[in-house]
């Protein structure tokens, strides 16, 4: 699956402070470091339960110790990622591995198996890299997340989505565009539009719309009115909303 935006903010923050997007610690000093280490696939998705695998590469000259946790998170309406405690109560994970070394420029292989009690469920599988070197010798810590989705069966439903709202922020250059999940499944945005005459944005990145939640997106808008229509197009489905015009003064 191509990484939503959930999984490409875990990892850019994880490149980008030495952390996970909810909580991974890396150097600012280290681009070189952080760049030799990487997760294959950044973010998985399975219906109900999960048996599958990641690899984590490490391109560098160095030996990693790597040390893995199972975290939560949550997502907030203005899609900032928040770490949580992971319900072991009603998500379980089996690794086959919690602590191994990964030689220089080698591959390891964790396997794992995931149930949920009820479903949509999601959590990170966190690798903390230790070893690795800057340029001037300083020590590096690095995390990576494996995001894992345990979907329900029954899809998402366009009618179980609203468009709330759209904004025109004319000092950004953005369209902010908020959407509200009724239901209790789990969605993903694909990309989101929006057209007024020949202005057409730029496709808004994809994310996950969580069950039971409001959320907002950008696109970039160079235009200072409002968009006359609005697409949101979802895995099964795409949502063409023509907005009304603004009433003449």
């Amino acid at each position: 699956m191509r990484a939503s935006q959930i999984g490409n903010t875990l990892l850019r923050r994880s490149v980008r402070r030495a952390s996970l997007a909810v909580g991974a610690f890396a150097c600012l000093a280290a681009p070189r470091a952080l760049d030799a280490q990487t997760v294959s696939p950044p973010i998985a998705e399975y219906q109900e339960r999960a048996r599958s695998s990641f690899q984590l590469i490490n391109s560098s000259v160095f030996p990693l110790s790597v040390v893995l946790e199972v975290r939560g998170f949550t997502v907030t309406e203005q899609g900032e990622v928040q770490e949580a405690p992971l319900d072991t109560a009603k998500v379980r994970v089996k690794l086959s591995a919690m602590s191994f070394r990964i030689p220089p420029r080698q591959t390891y292989t964790v396997f794992y198996e995931a149930t949920a009690d009820s479903v949509p469920a999601w959590f990170n599988i966190v690798s903390a890299m230790t070893g690795a070197k800057t340029e001037s010798g300083l020590n590096v810590r690095i995390l990576l997340p494996h995001v894992v989705y345990l979907n329900q069966k029954a899809p998402l439903k366009q009618e179980q989505v609203l468009l709330r709202a759209v904004e025109v922020d004319t000092a950004t250059g953005k369209l902010r565009v908020q959407l509200e999940n009724l239901g209790p499944n789990l969605g993903r945005v694909q990309q989101v539009t929006a057209v007024a005459g020949k202005t057409t944005s730029p496709p808004g990145a994809g994310f996950p719309l969580f069950p039971h939640m409001l959320r907002w997106t950008e696109v970039d808008w160079p235009d200072r009115v409002a968009p006359e229509r609005v697409t949101v197009r979802f895995t099964r489905f795409t949502m063409d909303t023509v907005l009304a015009a603004p009433a003449s003064p």
